[in-house]
């Protein structure tokens, strides 16, 4: 092989590596689940910042301080956000785990699956928890 060859022979086998990964992975969805990832990690930073010190500041005090504390709309409504932020943070990084370490489709298809159930009925019931305490009932 000459010097005048190599650049068409490293052309030729780029192109058939091209066609191999072609359609596999995220590149259609990796875009969006990045600004996903990071949007909720930047929401994630004040409203975990907040919560905390609203726990350690509740720390000390009887349960119906706290209920009645929750009860409130400012503390249910960012107490809402920072559950939601969470699980959908959550669902981004074990997603993009699972496309990583998850190499048979069908396994890949069902963890994703389960992962997607349990964020929604997790993040479903902790807002519903939430809401309980602020309507009161």
């Amino acid at each position: 092989m000459s010097n005048n060859d190599l650049p068409n022979f490293t052309a030729l086998r780029d192109e058939t590596m091209l066609r191999r990964v072609r359609h596999l992975g995220s590149a259609r969805d990796g875009l969006k689940e990045w600004r996903v990832q990071r949007l909720t990690a930047l929401a994630l930073i004040p409203l975990g910042l907040y919560f905390v010190a609203s726990l350690l500041w509740l720390a000390r005090s009887q349960h119906a301080t706290a209920a009645a504390w929750l009860s409130s709309p400012v503390p249910a409504l960012l107490t809402i956000l920072l559950l939601v932020a969470l699980f959908a943070h959550a669902l981004v990084g074990l997603r993009s785990v699972f496309d990583d370490y998850v190499h048979t489709r069908g396994l890949l298809v069902a963890s994703d699956l389960v992962v997607r159930a349990l964020a929604i009925i997790l993040c479903a019931a902790s807002v519903l928890a939430v809401l309980k305490l602020f309507l009161g009932r």
